[in-house]
């Protein structure tokens, strides 16, 4: 498969603070499990050092999977917002206003994390507050938006109490089959297979005021979070063709000419910037969809139709074809083994 290249994102080691003590309370071994996916156990103790993006993910989704917590995202949300921000989230914490902290919090965001977006706009009387990453080589990624989604929740919890509710939680990846905990961790409808992660409230939260914000004490903040913004790495493009790509595929909209115009991109430029790297744009689609399948596979409650859908076939029978090319068995026979 394709592989990260230097420039792939990176995360700060704090958004990690707390997993150790949450993985050995479900009864997991937190250093095997970080060694597993590439992580130095010691890198957590210097927060302000960097992860591999990836290899956060990786963290996360094989501890939801190794301790039968499928929900773990959601719960490390919750328990360790305050801690998972850092300088930013001292940024926001004493902010005048949830407005103030939501806006620190999107302006500064690649000071914690690479090419990954985070965004307040307004629709009407709603906030929408959105994010994702946006390099789509990360595939397995649920339990990073859960989290995040679930962090910024509890950021706004802060000013308005612990049973404020948003009006709709919005995720972009696929239902889970069992959503008990995201109904009573977030406490508004849930919909899936959205365009970004998001969060949906009244606007007239962003005027209720942060409690203990310290306002004297923001512009050392925000120096501090201004100097590790200008440590983030520049976006890496082949990831961002992976997300454009990965975005197109439920609407089967992935020839390089519609993926080219959503890059601002001549079709000639974008192939010629991917031979540069030694690529075909054949070979990231076909990457990409082998990847997303491999982890949509290990989801019981899709059914093979609606992965193939998801996945941009037109029918099953394509997807059984390509998969048993990718793999050398059948969709359905790598899920009975798995």
């Amino acid at each position: 498969m394709i592989g990260h290249s230097p420039s792939a994102p990176r995360v700060q080691a704090v958004a990690a603070s707390g997993i150790e003590a949450l993985i050995e309370r479900h009864g997991g071994d937190a250093a095997r499990l970080m060694r597993g996916v590439g992580i130095d156990p010691g890198a957590l103790a210097a927060p302000d050092g960097r992860l591999g993006l990836h290899h956060y993910c990786s963290l996360f989704e094989t501890a939801a999977r190794e301790l039968g917590v499928a929900s773990f995202g959601l719960r490390f949300g919750t328990q360790c917002y305050r801690s998972v921000m850092g300088v930013v989230g001292d940024l926001a914490f004493n902010s005048p206003t949830v407005g103030a902290a939501l806006t620190a919090i999107c302006q500064m965001f690649p000071a914690i994390q690479d090419q990954s977006v985070l965004s307040l706009r307004l629709e009407g009387r709603q906030a929408c507050l959105s994010y994702q990453i946006r390099d789509g080589r990360i595939v397995a990624r649920r339990q990073d938006a859960e989290l995040t989604i679930c962090a910024l929740l509890n950021v706004i919890r802060a000013a308005t109490g612990p049973r404020w509710a948003p009006t709709e939680v919005l995720f972009e990846h696929a239902a889970p089959a069992d959503q008990r905990d995201h109904e009573a961790l977030l406490g508004a409808p849930v919909y899936y297979l959205a365009g970004m992660n998001t969060l949906r409230f009244p606007v007239e939260v962003l005027a209720a005021a942060m409690p203990a914000a310290d306002r004297g004490a923001l512009p050392l903040i925000e120096s501090r979070a201004l100097a590790g913004v200008r440590l983030a790495l520049p976006e890496d493009f082949v990831g961002r063709v992976f997300e454009e790509v990965r975005a197109g595929l439920p609407s089967a909209d992935i020839g390089l000419p519609a993926v080219a115009a959503r890059l601002g991109l001549a079709e000639a430029t974008l192939y010629r910037r991917l031979r540069a790297q030694g690529l075909q744009y054949s070979e990231i689609v076909r990457d990409l969809r082998h990847r997303l399948a491999l982890t949509l596979l290990a989801q019981p409650n899709l059914s093979l139709t609606d992965i193939s859908m998801l996945l941009g076939y037109s029918e099953l029978s394509a997807f059984t074809r390509a998969f048993s090319q990718w793999t050398g068995v059948s969709p359905s026979m790598y899920r009975q083994a798995a």
